[in-house]
């Protein structure tokens, strides 16, 4: 595993590492498959009796420990998801739900608050726990003593930050795995996770770097795994602040307004990187220029918009048109070890930036620190972000990413610079509500080239994810990027 877990608790944090831990010791009621499609998992069956009500038939199931699976803890696990302070709430996933009862064991009853068309893939997203389990403070999951789920494997032993020793579930409503043990361990340097791979210490290895892929073609006990993520890699600007906290004038005194309210300087920096240059040299291929939330093509995407043109000139005078003649100081903000080379895209974005008279430092730190500080809001002025489209469409990264924040409702639970635009909340809650895909669609459409025409965020590519295994070791690439024992297969 190229980035640490930071919770064995599946409802404290949503993000992949710990998501994808989560999915080998916990199941949800939908399962959202390689493809993000929603596929059935402890609901074995649903019915959609009208707009806001759905009726799902539960799996005769037990958790490890050998207590039956009711539907009272699949109501407990989704009210626990959706009210536990959380700094990445599941709240995004849970928002629609207005009640849930259980008619009986075996069935559970939804109502939401207006139609959802995402309510499958979304409760996908919440893994269930033990009703009995559901005050129980996050220390006892990372402890062990509460991570007892249903799902494909059981907990031996956990190093948080080191490692993740568990042993098969033979009794997992799935069937047996091919693995009766399984070991994820926390490799977050690249040249030792490849190291280890090469020495076999490992068997499979996630986040292959790019400058290494010919290395391991060339040894023939090896080969590579490569598909195209959902993941969108995103520059995001404090939008709220009317000072903020890493910008200076060119001087170095502070200034008194915040530059990243202004439109132009959104573009100006938009204008100033050379995607293609990234793309090419410090992604070594494994990437496409992102325009928007998800490539051309996708369920709701606009197909108008083009990739932002690498214009340093158009830059510089929009920077002037605002008033920074000069240009401006900022600290570029950055995880060293979450996403693809994520430290070198923030150092050649900050090259890039001072080029054209943003004098910009970059500032990296590991994924454990930055995820806590990236959701603070006021402790970043630019940032590097990354956004799964984990549910194949653009309601999800739009309703977390720029929507405006309103956390009852479970929207903008992400959006760490604050945007806010009346005319993209509008339409995303229309679709939000839109039972129809092609009317959904385009009213999501409408929104992203508002959004991205007004420089939301500042969008740069979407990850090429790219695995190494040893030969008779096969990987299932999923669009979400995670990496499951249960995707791992034996070739012949």
């Amino acid at each position: 595993m190229a980035a640490p877990n930071t919770t064995l608790d599946p409802h404290l944090l949503s993000n992949a590492p710990n998501n994808a831990v989560a999915t080998h010791l916990f199941d949800s009621l939908t399962v959202n498959d390689h493809a993000s499609r929603s596929v059935p998992g402890l609901a074995e069956s649903w019915t959609r009796q009208d707009d806001t009500h759905w009726l799902f038939r539960l799996r005769d199931t037990r958790f490890t420990d050998g207590t039956p699976f009711t539907a009272e803890d699949a109501i407990a696990s989704i009210r626990r998801a959706t009210d536990i302070p959380s700094a990445a709430s599941f709240r995004t996933y849970t928002r629609s739900i207005k009640t849930m009862s259980a008619p009986d064991p075996r069935s559970l009853l939804v109502e939401t608050h207006a139609p959802d068309p995402l309510l499958l893939n979304a409760i996908g997203r919440v893994r269930i726990i033990q009703a009995r389990l559901a005050a129980t403070p996050s220390a006892e999951f990372n402890a062990g003593r509460a991570a007892i789920g249903t799902g494909p494997y059981r907990l031996r032993d956990h190093v948080p930050g080191n490692r993740i020793a568990l042993d098969r579930n033979d009794a997992w409503w799935g069937g047996p795995t091919p693995w009766e043990r399984v070991e994820l361990r926390v490799v977050t340097d690249d040249a030792a996770r490849l190291a280890a791979l090469l020495a076999g210490d490992l068997d499979i290895i996630e986040a292959v770097p790019s400058g290494n892929a010919e290395r391991v073609r060339a040894d023939a006990r090896l080969h590579l795994i490569s598909g195209v993520s959902s993941r969108f890699v995103y520059l995001g600007l404090d939008q709220v602040n009317d000072v903020s906290p890493f910008v200076a004038g060119p001087d170095g005194r502070p200034l008194d307004r915040n530059p990243f309210k202004d439109r132009r300087v959104r573009q100006a920096i938009s204008l100033a990187i050379n995607r293609p240059a990234v793309v090419e040299r410090v992604m070594e291929g494994q990437a496409v220029v992102a325009t928007q939330f998800l490539p051309p093509g996708g369920p709701g995407t606009d197909p108008g918009l083009e990739p932002t043109p690498f214009d340093p000139n158009r830059a510089r005078a929009l920077l002037a048109e605002a008033g920074y003649p000069r240009g401006f100081r900022v600290t570029l903000h950055g995880p060293n070890d979450r996403y693809i080379n994520d430290a070198k895209i923030v150092q050649a974005v900050a090259g890039m930036l001072t080029r054209v008279g943003v004098e910009t430092r970059a500032e990296v730190m590991p994924w454990s620190t930055y995820a806590g500080k990236n959701s603070q809001r006021t402790e970043q002025s630019l940032f590097l972000g990354a956004w799964g489209v984990n549910t194949g469409e653009t309601s999800n990264p739009m309703a977390a990413l720029v929507a405006t924040e309103d956390r009852p409702a479970g929207l903008g639970i992400s959006n760490g610079g604050r945007y806010s635009n009346p005319e993209v909340d509008r339409r995303l809650k229309e679709a939000l509500r839109t039972m129809d895909d092609t009317a959904r669609n385009a009213l999501l459409a409408e929104a992203s080239a508002i959004a991205f025409r007004d420089t939301a965020l500042i969008p740069l590519h979407h990850e090429v994810s790219v695995w190494a295994a040893r030969r008779g070791l096969g990987y299932v690439t999923r669009a979400d990027q995670y990496t499951l024992a249960t995707g791992v297969t034996k070739e012949s």
